[in-house]
């Protein structure tokens, strides 16, 4: 059974082997906070746990005094997620699976039985409070009647364009259950959120669920909700989202992108009593990627950023003005604000999740852990991780996260796997997870680079790859091996790559360019660019546009220059594929085009495919396999003793 709050560290040291490392299972078992937001001095949350390693993941609700005194759970045993304080506090809601229905559902703050307080019919998407006894979701309208019927006198058969739902808002009163209609079946609603006074109803909005149309697409626009009309409209960022409300309701925030489809580079303010409501964009000169973002008052913003490979936190004006709150220090996965504290999950390096209080007018590292998640654990973390910085090829600094084996010696060499991350528009932060640690336990020294394209850089390094995949990011990763090789630190004879998604895509390009790395590991990879244009949901189009300068009927060679499959027959590193069968991301198909080129050129390769499995291959036998299959091969190529 996980707790929040568990044995204190010395008593489990006493049935702990001296030296004992982190499992796979101790890693797929481990509990997590998602979310957390605070009202009058109680910290809400949603803590995740297993009961086995191998089994399935339970959602409870939770809340805690702001002191770190121990929690009282108002629910436990089921799936219950998304959770929110009614406007006076007195109510806990939150999203639940109970009883084989997907519904909304409150309980007393200070405990009780749920109620169940919505009448969704299909499936909510997400929902926002409008005042003490409203709330509003978002349901999933039924397919369109015109394009049922052509399904049903086809034997099923849709024109292509015809397959995709959408949703409609609803006001519901938690009390009798009766729900008013906010707006019609004609797109989908993506994000919503309401001022504190319930006035203001603010949504992101989409054609469909086409997810090509959420991304290229999407909109933000605001209702007035009692007189259900809209009053603000914004159409010019790419990707907006992190809807939020200053704290009078007045203002609007929201994060968009001015660079691609994922660069979260604007951070846009509107307000809403103007004549003629126009958003302006804050943080053009500050060129952030922002992960985070709240109000702290009516005048003044805190978002948090990648910066050194943790979060930045910075106050913004709404004059545009920056100020940063100390030095990064923490990777922050959920952030909260009350009475000049923050209130955050975070990771610092090799320390496990914890929900931490700050004070804002202390540095970052100064902070009170309120929570001792994974407490039994700690002890069997061996592993240390930094930041490190190269310079390219044509001198671009690049950086990235190093992790340093247990029991690391700086006088010796040790086998690198290097682990190009998945996006590209990604970026590896210096926190607690799975890839550093685990790689690292079985005596690696780890690299993760944050190559052009990566996000957390700026405008410009974001689309520093772009119709340049396999060229500027293949430089940066090579540099970065360069470094650690030339310092000592890694063994040149026992390179190892391997990646997931486009580290898959990363590790199938580079063993057709150079000959150093003795094992590659592709999972969830890319092998050729053509073809996914027509396999892939929306890699095509105007994204195609973004990431290849051009169509694939403009400008083909765009596509096939940087696809691995064509030039197999230079490869010489032993490649591994591991892919799940039902990958909609990276088509399965790339994989089986990857393997049989190679098997056709006579090349080593070997692949598995995992029945059932998806783009992340999670169901925790799969993915340990993952796991044990990758670095069976990184050893046994590089005659790891």
């Amino acid at each position: 059974m996980h707790l929040l709050r568990l044995l204190p560290l010395m008593l489990l040291l006493v049935c702990q082997p001296m030296h004992a490392q982190l499992s796979i299972e101790d890693h797929l078992g481990m509990e997590s906070i998602q979310k957390v937001s605070v009202h009058a001095g109680s910290i809400l949350f949603q803590h995740r746990t297993k009961e086995s390693w191998d089994g399935a993941t339970t959602s409870a609700i939770g809340l805690m005094s702001i002191s770190g005194a121990a929690p009282t759970m108002l629910t436990s045993g089921g799936f219950d997620y998304d959770p929110q304080w009614s406007p006076d506090g007195s109510l806990v809601s939150f999203i639940s699976y109970r009883n084989n229905l997907q519904q909304i559902y409150t309980v007393p703050r200070d405990g009780g039985d749920p109620t169940m307080v919505s009448d969704a019919q299909a499936y909510i998407s997400g929902y926002t409070w409008l005042n003490d006894s409203t709330i509003a979701y978002v349901d999933d309208e039924p397919r369109d009647s015109q394009y049922q019927a052509t399904a049903d006198a086809n034997g099923g058969g849709y024109w292509v364009g015809t397959e995709f739902f959408t949703n409609a808002a609803w006001a519901c009163n938690i009390h009798s259950k009766e729900r008013r209609r906010l707006t019609d079946s004609s797109f989908r609603v993506v994000e919503l959120n309401a001022s504190s006074d319930g006035q203001f109803l603010a949504m992101v909005c989409a054609k469909n669920y086409d997810t090509f149309e959420s991304i290229t697409n999407s909109w933000v626009q605001v209702m007035d909700v009692a007189r259900q009309e809209i009053v603000f409209t914004y159409q010019l960022a790419e990707s907006p989202g992190q809807l939020a409300f200053s704290p009078s309701g007045k203002k609007l925030s929201f994060v968009g992108s001015t660079t691609g489809f994922a660069a979260k580079d604007a951070l846009l303010v509107v307000d809403l009593t103007a004549d003629r409501p126009i958003a302006r964009n804050l943080t053009y000169e500050l060129d952030p990627t922002i992960d985070h973002c709240l109000w702290l008052d009516d005048e003044t913003l805190l978002l948090a950023t990648p910066q050194n490979t943790f979060h930045a936190l910075y106050r913004v004006s709404l004059s545009g003005k920056a100020a940063l709150v100390g030095a990064p220090h923490w990777v922050i996965y959920s952030l909260a604000f009350a009475k000049k504290q923050l209130y955050f999950v975070g990771s610092h390096a090799t320390q496990p999740s914890q929900i931490y209080r700050l004070d804002l007018e202390k540095i970052p590292a100064s902070v009170q852990a309120l929570t001792t998640l994974n407490a039994a654990l700690q002890s069997r973390i061996h592993t240390q991780s930094k930041p490190i910085q190269w310079s390219s090829y044509d001198g671009t600094p690049v950086e990235g996260v190093l992790v340093f084996p247990p029991h690391y010696d700086s006088t010796r060499r040790y086998p690198l796997m290097v682990i190009p991350h998945g996006g590209p528009d990604a970026v590896v932060m210096n926190d607690f997870n799975w890839m550093k640690q685990w790689f690292a336990d079985q005596g690696y020294l780890v690299l993760l680079p944050n190559f052009r394209g990566s996000i957390g850089y700026g405008r410009d390094f974001y689309a520093g790859n772009r119709n340049a995949f396999g060229l500027t990011d293949y430089q940066d990763i090579l540099s970065g091996v360069d470094k650690l090789v030339n310092d000592g630190r890694a063994d040149p004879q026992k390179l190892v790559i391997g990646g997931w998604s486009y580290g898959g895509y990363m590790a199938n390009w580079v063993i057709t360019q150079t000959d150093r790395f003795r094992a590659a590991i592709s999972v969830a990879g890319i092998s050729n660019l053509v073809s996914l244009y027509g396999q892939h949901e929306f890699s095509n189009r105007d994204i195609g546009v973004w990431e290849y300068k051009g169509t694939l009927v403009d400008s083909v060679e765009n596509y096939r220059r940087p696809s691995p499959l064509f030039y197999v027959d230079q490869a010489e590193t032993p490649l591994l594929i591991l892919h799940g069968e039902r990958d909609a991301i990276s088509p399965t198909l790339q994989a089986w085009e990857m393997y049989r080129a190679m098997k056709d050129a006579g090349k080593e390769v070997q692949m598995m495919l995992y029945p059932g499995a998806g783009h992340n291959i999670s169901r925790p036998q799969q993915f340990k396999s993952v796991l044990e299959q990758w670095v069976r091969w990184a050893d046994e190529h590089i005659n790891k003793g």
